[in-house]
């Protein structure tokens, strides 16, 4: 059996372990870096950036709440009796 010499195994050893801690840290700081950026695309929606101004000819306005419901019999004529 090969005599194994134990310096150059331990340096071995150390050696993976930093390559595998730097690796850790970037992967970390990656994924830190992408939360933040993916965080920050989710606080500021597309629509939350406009500013209200009158209505042009065709163009649709959305109203920034539904309509409320009205104090009527639900029931709706339309057209002949």
């Amino acid at each position: 059996m090969a005599q194994y010499d134990t310096r150059f195994a331990v340096g071995e050893r150390d050696s993976g372990v930093r390559k595998v801690s730097r690796l850790t840290w970037r992967a970390a700081l990656i994924g830190t870096g992408v939360a933040a950026v993916i965080g920050v695309a989710f606080a500021h929606p597309a629509g939350a950036s406009r500013v209200a101004r009158p209505s042009q000819q065709g163009e649709i306005i959305i109203p920034g709440q539904p309509p409320q419901p009205t104090s009527g019999g639900g029931q709706v004529t339309s057209g002949a009796s």
